[in-house]
């Protein structure tokens, strides 16, 4: 609120002064990020003519939401992945825009999207799923602003928290079993090299469907994922026992994939799904998707002892929190760590642990 040492516009609060100003009905606030008064009614002056400059470029009519939606699906649908644009979809046209669809963009309110988020609990809906449907919404409304059509996200709603459960890999002790399982049941010969690219190399599903004989470099045995997510190049090495897997499979007279089906052209998304499952059914091994066999090569990694930036780069994460999203710690490493712990503090003899 303002204080007594208010000045037309701005006002102090603790150390710094705020601008509060209305243009054309439409109010903006904010901090100056200064303490003295000669400079905040500069920093005031510029960001009114800012404002106004704003204004006379933007449309005259605020967008509806609906309009938005429409637009920022059938723009990004050339650059998302077909999951990515999918689930998108489904989750603005199920919940969005029957909600919220036809109000102007600049009256969604803080109150409007947790009411939306409180209808979607109540109707069974996850918390990951409500999570999942604001962080699109942001991602139109940023589209929004970045198109001129709003000055800012008239929302700043934070994600519900969500307990983290521990997710299914493939342990080190079990890899060996599940790679046997998977040659006896596979009935399609490119199935368990797949699998194996993605547990051997890290690669997505669509990586992997998608490799190129042109990107193996065969005097150094590396693989350059020429088409990865982040849209940057990234070499692995290729081991040996996944080398000899890829080489011994049996190959069609000519083709640049490595893996194609019977139109010449890679597997489409989700080739290995129904094999993976009846595998890991058969083992018992819980839900390892194909994405989890990423998680996997990551996990294995961190056990034996791989630093984690090494992990990062192999994986092509911008990010290493991202890459320690994706490391699992297995039972049988926790109990060793344990084990060892206790041995060091001499709590229990060498021959014990």
């Amino acid at each position: 609120m303002p204080t007594p040492n208010s000045h037309p516009g701005l006002y102090r609060k603790g150390r710094y002064w705020y601008f509060a100003i209305c243009i054309n009905g439409q109010r903006y606030a904010g901090s100056t990020r200064v303490t003295d008064l000669a400079t905040a009614r500069r920093v005031l002056e510029e960001k009114r003519q800012d404002f106004v400059d704003s204004q006379l470029r933007r449309p005259s009519k605020v967008k509806p939401v609906e309009e938005l939606v429409r637009t920022w699906l059938k723009l990004n649908k050339p650059t998302f992945s077909k999951g990515h644009w999918s689930s998108s979809e489904c989750a603005t046209r199920r919940w969005v825009v029957p909600h919220i669809g036809k109000l102007p963009a600049n009256r969604v309110t803080n109150a409007i999207v947790l009411e939306l988020r409180a209808r979607m609990l109540e109707e069974g809906c996850s918390a990951t799923y409500a999570n999942n449907t604001l962080r699109t919404l942001r991602a139109i409304f940023n589209f929004a602003v970045g198109l001129g059509y709003l000055h800012e996200i008239p929302f700043k709603v934070k994600k519900l928290k969500v307990q983290k459960k521990p997710r299914s890999i493939v342990s080190a002790r079990r890899v060996q079993a599940f790679l046997e399982e998977v040659d006896r049941s596979a009935q399609n010969p490119h199935i368990p090299v797949i699998l194996r690219v993605m547990l051997g190399l890290g690669l997505r599903e669509a990586e992997a469907l998608g490799m190129r004989w042109e990107w193996f470099d065969l005097e150094h045995r590396t693989y350059v994922v020429g088409r990865a997510k982040g849209k940057e190049a990234r070499v692995i090495p290729v081991p040996e026992w996944l080398w000899t897997a890829i080489y011994n499979m049996p190959k069609p007279l000519i083709s640049e994939w490595v893996f194609p089906a019977d139109d010449g052209q890679p597997h489409r998304a989700q080739f290995c799904k129904k094999a993976l499952q009846r595998v890991c059914e058969k083992l018992e091994l819980g839900n390892v998707t194909q994405h989890r066999l990423r998680a996997t090569f990551a996990s294995l990694h961190a056990e034996a002892g791989t630093p984690v930036p090494e992990i990062q780069a192999m994986l092509g994460h911008k990010s290493v929190q991202t890459t320690m999203i994706y490391i699992e710690t297995s039972l049988d490493a926790k109990r060793r760590a344990q084990d060892a712990l206790s041995l060091k503090l001499g709590l229990v003899s060498g021959g014990l642990h």
